[in-house]
């Protein structure tokens, strides 16, 4: 009859059932009701599936005071199991928090959180007061929704202008205003001002054949009027050397 009346401390998870997304943390609290009778020692064992869940911290609530020897305080990510163990001074007989685990969802899947068996609950007289209850917790873990992605707006393509040449720069640069009044010369037109001097020498040179008259007639008539000058001046040179 003793036993079974100091055999009634229970510990529970709460919540104890979770759906959430593969990357998302959620947390766990492990709570214990003493039923009335005085705990001084609580050691909670959780064991989880590693592959779906990892132990990202756990926090004591106020009041307990943590013991960190081997054995007694333990996260161990890769075999799934957790190990937390506190004394309250003075006892506590009433409905309390333990702790708070915080857990990361690595990937999709379904699972559970078990309380394990190694569990205690020590009272004065250092009796195992855990009544054996193996709670546990059950989760549901998706893969995160993507976004849709929005459609890609299509690029209207523009015609490339054509590259301005050397001799259209030069060109531009180069051409002189156009006056009031004045027309536009281009450039072939431009071709016979170049070459005037061509022109300028034959005329030169009719202006001495013409004497400066202008007329081609009064230049021959002259030339042969110097031309008989000439003639009898030097027949007359001969003449008075003969004689």
């Amino acid at each position: 009859m003793a036993c079974s009346v100091l055999a009634a401390t229970t510990i529970s998870f709460s919540p104890t059932n979770i759906s959430i997304e593969e990357g998302e943390n959620f947390n766990l609290i492990v709570s214990l009701n003493p039923q009335g009778v005085k705990n001084y020692t609580i050691k909670a064992e959780v064991n989880y599936p590693a592959d779906l869940v990892e132990v990202k911290s756990f926090s004591f609530s106020n009041g307990w005071m943590a013991l960190s020897q081997s054995g007694y305080d333990l996260i161990d990510n890769i075999n799934g199991q957790l190990i937390k163990t506190a004394g309250y001074p003075g006892g506590l007989p009433t409905t309390a928090t333990f702790g708070t685990i915080s857990f990361s969802a690595k990937k999709a899947g379904s699972g559970t959180i078990s309380l394990g068996s190694n569990s205690l609950a020590l009272g004065a007289d250092n009796q195992n007061l855990f009544d054996g209850g193996l709670t546990q917790l059950t989760f549901n873990i998706t893969a995160p929704t993507t976004p849709p992605i929005p459609p890609s707006i299509p690029t209207i393509p523009t015609t490339p202008t054509a590259p301005t040449t050397p001799e259209e720069v030069i060109e531009e640069e180069i051409t002189p205003p156009i006056e009031e009044g004045e027309e536009a010369t281009t450039p072939e037109e431009e071709k016979p001002a170049e070459t005037a001097e061509g022109p300028s020498f034959l005329a030169a040179i009719g202006n001495v054949i013409t004497f400066g008259t202008g007329n081609a007639f009064i230049g021959v008539i002259v030339s042969i009027i110097a031309l008989l000058i000439l003639f009898f001046i030097v027949r007359g040179i001969r003449l008075r050397k003969s004689k």
